[in-house]
């Protein structure tokens, strides 16, 4: 096998290892465009024409599969949520009484430690209380009385 072969195998196999651990759709079109390429070797000896099958495959499977896949998974899969965006509309504990007219609070949320602030200025949360990420504002989470939590106070009074 040639070595140009080689190394369209190495990606192809690397793209399909880097899918499987992923997600989401992120490489699957890089595996089709790898063969593709892998596949030219036996035709050319050309890198610039491999490459340049690899590049066209590939963009034709992410213009032609993407929408596809986020009609079977029932998923828009360019508004993927991650990073701290991910956190709106979890459940965190106070750990430090929130208070915006002292710029004070703190939440853990995921196991992590974040400034917080409250959604509306009047409002304060103790610690212990659960509340809800509404916002996220540069690196404080802006947040609300959990409706659930007052649910389950009224349920066990």
């Amino acid at each position: 096998m040639e070595m140009q072969a080689v190394v369209w195998l190495v990606l192809l196999i690397l793209f399909v290892i880097f899918e499987a651990m992923s997600v989401a759709l992120v490489s699957v079109w890089f595996v089709g465009g790898s063969l593709a390429a892998l596949l030219t070797t036996f035709v050319t000896d050309n890198v610039w024409i491999q490459i340049a099958v690899f590049a066209l495959v590939s963009l034709v499977l992410l213009l032609a599969v993407r929408p596809i896949a986020a009609k079977l998974t029932g998923k828009n899969l360019s508004k993927v949520v991650s990073g701290a965006q991910a956190l709106v509309g979890k459940r965190a504990v106070v750990t430090q009484d929130i208070d915006n007219l002292g710029s004070r609070g703190e939440v853990q949320v995921n196991g992590q430690l974040w400034s917080a602030r409250a959604v509306k200025d009047r409002d304060t949360f103790r610690k212990d209380e659960v509340v809800v990420i509404r916002k996220i504002d540069g690196v404080k989470l802006l947040v609300e009385k959990d409706p659930s939590a007052a649910a389950d106070s009224t349920a066990a009074g």
